[in-house]
């Protein structure tokens, strides 16, 4: 009897808990479906690459972004010889999603020598994911923004905010959300 009233109290309060909404200065904002991604000026994509990097608004060279600090891949589809333009668009975000990735420290004795006895990834990001599409453009795939939540300060890992995210896009890119 004892049992099932706390079973009874338990199941009432859950079903008083009513849904939670973070607001766009927390890791846990909700995109709405109306959501955009808009590229001001037209990017060019390097030879051979498929991605630009973005970081203070500016598009930075591959192996120059700082990566403990927020910064965005921006991807198309295509991998060509030659470089490809973005040309400056408006893009639907039809999905987000987050997600984390480690990468392992390269094995080696300085390696070995400096994390003895640690067995955790030398980097860690927490990635936020815009799924893009547009009808003039659509081999444009995704935006992706992140930073490495295992550099020294950090903290407790989290994905990045709203503030953060328009910071690397800086003015090379806007990402409108309805409200705000």
């Amino acid at each position: 009897m004892k049992h099932a009233l706390l079973l009874c109290l338990a199941v009432f309060l859950w079903g008083c808990d009513t849904p939670r909404s973070y607001g766009p200065e927390t890791p846990y904002y909700r995109f709405s479906a109306d959501s955009r991604l808009v590229l001001n000026r037209a990017v060019e994509i390097p030879a051979n690459w498929a991605t630009v990097r973005i970081q203070g608004g500016r598009v930075v060279a591959f192996g120059h972004v700082q990566e403990q600090s927020p910064h965005c891949i921006f991807e198309i589809g295509t991998v060509r010889e030659m470089p490809q333009r973005v040309a400056a668009d408006s893009f639907a975000i039809v999905r987000v999603t987050r997600s984390e990735s480690t990468i392992a420290a390269k094995p080696g004795f300085f390696m070995r020598a400096a994390f003895a006895g640690i067995d955790r990834p030398s980097q860690m990001f927490y990635k936020t994911v815009f799924t893009l599409r547009s009808e003039r453009q659509p081999g444009v795939l995704r935006l992706t923004c992140q930073s490495d939540q295992y550099a020294a300060g950090m903290g407790i890992p989290r994905h990045l905010t709203v503030g953060e995210i328009r910071q690397a896009l800086g003015d090379l890119f806007t990402l409108e959300l309805p409200g705000i």
